[in-house]
Order: structure tokens, then C-alpha cells, then sequence
């Protein structure tokens, strides 16, 4: 990522703070829409799911410029969820549903470089992601 994306996706991020719960539960609806036999790995009742979420988000998106913190934040949340049995098709699922949640919460404001700059951030999560099951 670029210094300009890491401005971009910081400061985005920063504005979505105050709505997170909302957009928590926005992307796990879409997410179990496109991957419904991920919905299995979570509890019944999703409200600290969101929070966790939301949570480990800002910690990617506050060690952007860290390389070694958030290669460590990203490696372990990985080796969380390859213990959970997550597969490559649910962080492709994922993915999709994170870009929609930010096109609902953002509407007309999501433009193009913010799209862009949001899907190398998790290209590079989802790589990390989906390799943690082969370490």
C-alpha cells in the first residue's frame, strides 16, 4: 500500500468508528448471505463478534505503517482462524462482504481510490489469511 492509501483507509476508518456496530452487523448479514456455512463458527448471539471485529480492524488499520506490528497482528488473527476451520472461499466471501459494508456505510463518498486503497489492505490480510492453515 501506498502512504496515500494508508491516509486514505486511516482516515475512512477513523469517520467509521461511530457507526461500527452498525457496520458489523451489515457485513456478517451480507457475509453469511455469500458464505452461509461459515455461520456454523460463530455464537447464536453476534453483538461481541461485532465488537471484535470492529476491534481487530483498528489494530490492522493503526499498525498500517508498523510492517512488523501488523505482520503480527495479521499472523495471529490467521492462526485463529485457521483453528476455526475457516476456509479460502469464506476470506474470498469475507472480502466481498467488508467492500459492501464500506459502499453501504460510505454511499457516494466510497469512491474509487478509497475502493481501491480498502482492497489492498485486505488483499494483503487475505493472503496472509488463507496461508495460515499451510504453517
Amino acid at each position: 500500500m501506498t502512504a496515500d492509501q494508508i491516509e486514505l483507509v486511516r482516515k475512512s476508518f477513523n469517520g467509521l468508528w461511530p457507526v461500527r456496530r452498525k457496520l458489523a452487523e451489515l457485513f456478517y448479514s451480507r457475509f453469511f448471505k455469500l458464505a452461509p456455512e461459515a455461520r456454523r463458527l460463530f455464537p447464536d448471539s453476534m453483538e461481541k463478534q461485532n465488537l471484535k471485529l470492529m476491534d481487530a480492524l483498528a489494530a490492522m488499520v493503526g499498525a498500517l505503517d508498523r510492517r512488523e506490528i501488523f505482520q503480527s497482528v495479521i499472523s495471529h488473527s490467521a492462526r485463529q482462524h485457521a483453528q476455526f476451520g475457516a476456509t479460502p472461499s469464506q476470506f474470498v466471501a469475507f472480502g466481498e462482504a467488508l467492500m459492501w459494508g464500506l459502499q453501504q456505510q460510505f454511499g457516494p463518498a466510497f469512491t474509487p481510490e478509497l475502493r481501491e486503497a480498502w482492497s489492498r489492505l485486505y488483499d494483503t490480510i487475505q493472503s496472509k489469511m488463507a496461508g495460515a492453515g499451510s504453517d
